[in-house]
């Protein structure tokens, strides 16, 4: 910012250099000591709003960017003054006569302003979920460099061993494979700078979308705070996307060296019997400390597998010998026969909007959620065919429900929690302290267990499951370092939750102790189990599928 930029405005259109020192809020200029006299002195301008410029160039700058929000895109020198409808478009007195004289939907802002309650809360709180976000991304990528940087150490451990055995091939195998692993390792660090990159330029793009908001709401009036409003929910949408687009690209790849191969053969052929692969991991590194704990603590055992149509699974049920599955973005439920534990692709139907969650209500009926028009759907399957049974409407969107089968109630998450009847009458709420509505508002996954009146609550943005009482008691919290953005869980026949979350499913029991680690590639989105418990399905992305798995 120039000195010549913090001159007084209206001096300055005669040519007259005058330091500014106060703006003017209805002129949208900045002026100097004398024309803040002639303010005072002039009725038409006496009630005008004055404020000093306090430090100089910041000030200058807020000021600059309040004003560039009330000039019309087209026409620099005229205030906006309309917004016409059909284009989504703020416009001056012009642009309403000669650009937009035929359209239909021409609306004043100041009779738009009287009509809206303008609030800044909403935006600020997902930039600042963006940041969040991005700050996880930052510490993952980092933590991804030390596991790849570790790899090379795993691997010289290993090629170590293996020159006791055969030294006299040792020399050649290890310049080889060294020389792989170097240009390897050289591609996945870059590749992650790049995202480190790609990050730092997402958060100094937030920061400055969240500045401007500041600016509009501690400087502004509701005529700036409705027109940031509108030029941050473009930005907004960028921003989400790109975070979603960096998190999508955020996939682990480390190095190990594969030795599954007999000695015998391995004195044959020993270069082409240790090549270096690249594990992949969307949500963090599967060190070999990692998948020895898995072995020895009985991993269950993967019956089959099944690859989906590339969207979000974010829901499945299990419903007699079917699955069934919700594709979120598709608007989509998809059945599956299960026959001689293998999983047989039925049918494809379209639903009215996005199923967020299914859950079973007994051994032929289940429920859907579609939170983004507040109702819920009991269906059920009659000869390998959807029926519905019911449909009611809510008084919030529901991302997840559970069943209390002893009641005969659904369990629906919102930004509370509430129980309804199954024909759509709301029964009661459950009462939540400030901590627990806070834990409530960042979740999306729900299970309650019938035997002990619990509820599970996956809070995603918070990454810990809570246990909580129906009169609101709560009964323990489950947090671990690696339990990331946890999703639907299930139980089992003995109580214990499995909750699914970035890498596979932590297995705990009704103490909130945890027994075991079901890892697998991908973001674990949802659990369910067959009827007699002893099976399992999981339902991931990245990339998106299903297994089945016995106990």
């Amino acid at each position: 910012m120039t000195d010549k930029e913090i001159n007084c405005e209206p001096c300055s259109r005669e040519e007259i250099e005058v330091p500014a020192s106060r703006y003017c809020y209805e002129c949208s200029e900045k002026i100097c000591e004398d024309c803040v006299k002639l303010h005072k002195k002039i009725k038409s301008l006496s009630n005008h709003k004055l404020c000093n410029l306090g430090d100089g160039e910041s000030d200058v700058a807020q000021f600059d960017f309040l004003k560039s929000l009330t000039k019309c895109p087209e026409h620099q020198r005229e205030e906006v003054r309309y917004i016409c409808k059909d284009h989504d478009q703020l416009c001056c007195n012009e642009c309403a006569i000669v650009r937009h004289r035929k359209c239909d939907d021409m609306i004043s802002i100041a009779d738009e302003l009287s009509k809206l309650e303008i609030s800044d809360q909403d935006i600020d709180f997902r930039l600042g979920e963006i940041l969040d976000g991005s700050k996880k991304l930052t510490e993952y990528e980092t933590k991804h460099q030390s596991t790849v940087k570790a790899s090379k150490i795993q691997i010289r451990d290993k090629l170590t061993a293996l020159k006791k055995k055969i030294d006299e091939a040792f020399c050649k195998m290890e310049q080889t494979i060294l020389q792989d692993a170097d240009e390897r390792s050289v591609n996945i660090m870059k590749k992650s700078k790049t995202q480190l990159e790609s990050i730092e330029t997402l958060r100094t793009d937030v920061n400055r979308s969240r500045d401007n908001l500041r600016i509009a709401h501690n400087n502004g009036e509701q005529l700036h705070l409705f027109l940031v409003e509108r030029k941050l929910k473009t930005e907004l949408k960028r921003h989400e996307d790109t975070l979603q687009n960096i998190r999508s690209d955020s996939s682990v790849k480390s190095l190990t060296l594969v030795d599954d191969v007999s000695e015998q053969d391995l004195m044959k052929t020993i270069a082409s019997y240790f090549p270096l692969e690249e594990l992949t991991s969307s949500a963090g590194v599967l060190s070999c400390t990692e998948i020895c704990e898995v072995n020895l603590t009985g991993e269950p055992v993967l019956i089959t597998e099944v690859k989906l149509a590339s969207d979000f699974a974010r829901a499945c049920v299990w419903i007699d010998n079917f699955v069934v599955v919700g594709l979120q973005e598709m608007k989509q439920l998809q059945l599956f026969d299960i026959n001689q534990e293998s999983l047989k692709y039925n049918k494809t139907i379209n639903v009215s909007s996005e199923p967020w969650s299914l859950k079973k209500v007994d051994d032929s009926r289940f429920a859907v959620c579609y939170p983004r028009n507040n109702t819920i759907e009991l269906m059920k399957i009659s000869k390998g065919t959807f029926e519905t049974v019911n449909t009611f409407k809510t008084d919030s969107d529901i991302w997840d429900i559970s069943y209390n089968k002893l009641q005969h109630q659904i369990i629906g998450l919102s930004w509370t929690i509430n129980v309804f009847k199954l024909d759509g009458t709301k029964s009661c709420s459950v009462p939540l302290t400030p901590e627990m509505c806070n834990v409530v508002k960042k979740a999306y996954g729900i299970c309650f267990d019938t035997g002990t009146n619990v509820l599970y609550i996956s809070s995603f943005g918070l990454h810990k499951v809570v246990a909580v009482k129906l009169d609101g008691t709560v009964v323990f919290e489950y947090t671990q370092e690696n339990l990331q953005y946890p999703l639907h869980p299930d139980m089992d026949a003995k109580g214990n939750i499995y909750i699914p979350g970035v890498g596979g499913i932590h297995q705990i029991d009704r103490n909130g102790k945890l027994l075991r680690k079901i890892k697998f590639p991908g973001n674990g989105r949802c659990v369910c189990f067959d009827n007699c418990k002893t099976k399992f399905i999981v339902s991931y992305d990245n990339p998106t599928g299903m297994r089945m798995y016995n106990l």
